[in-house]
């Protein structure tokens, strides 16, 4: 049929950090049409750091976890746009690394291959969960990049709880003057 045709130029993406924000992911990625917020099981969010970023803190990542589950933004993109969104996340430069997972959508309990990214240098203690006070610094996302993750949450629709979790996790302060103009930040609110 046509459409398959269609599906055969498209793949879904599944955003948990700042691409759950339609206004950052439309920067390299203007074909992306968000399909609504989707549910991955048995990973967790979490945060590394991997050096200096654009946003002065560790950025988001998943890591395989039993029992734990991630929110984020399940999108449709032109294949065209695979090159772009793997150099948004420095895949060649082996910052992220491109993996396949299945996301549950939340509106209609479909399950979709979605391709995901995560760190090639991975946390592994499981320090967010808890509510841990003693988070390292380069395990700490900066304030900026935090409330992108807040405000592309509350446009995708994530559950309320993950809203409020995310809200209330360990930022380093770091303001991010170029982003909070972009993405315009100023009115989100964090715990």
């Amino acid at each position: 049929s046509n459409n398959s045709l269609n599906m055969a130029n498209k793949f879904y993406y599944f955003g948990f950090g700042s691409n759950m924000l339609a206004r950052r992911i439309h920067i390299q990625n203007p074909t992306a049409k968000r399909i609504g917020a989707g549910k991955l099981e048995n990973y967790r969010l979490d945060f590394q750091g991997i050096g200096s970023s654009r946003w002065l803190g560790a950025p988001a990542t998943i890591v395989p976890t039993p029992g734990s589950h991630v929110y984020g933004a399940v999108w449709e993109i032109d294949m065209c746009n695979l090159s772009d969104l793997d150099n948004q996340e420095g895949v060649s430069a082996g910052i992220y690394i491109p993996i396949s997972v299945g996301v549950t959508t939340l509106h209609d309990n479909s399950q979709l291959e979605c391709r995901a990214y995560h760190l090639s240098t991975q946390p592994e203690s499981d320090l967010h969960a808890a509510g841990a006070l003693n988070i390292p610094h380069n395990r700490q996302p900066s304030k900026s990049y935090l409330k992108v993750l807040v405000k592309g949450a509350e446009e995708t629709g994530v559950p309320q709880e993950y809203l409020k979790w995310l809200k209330g996790l360990k930022h380093n302060d770091n303001y991010v003057e170029d982003m909070e103009q972009i993405l315009q930040l100023e009115q989100v609110k964090l715990d």
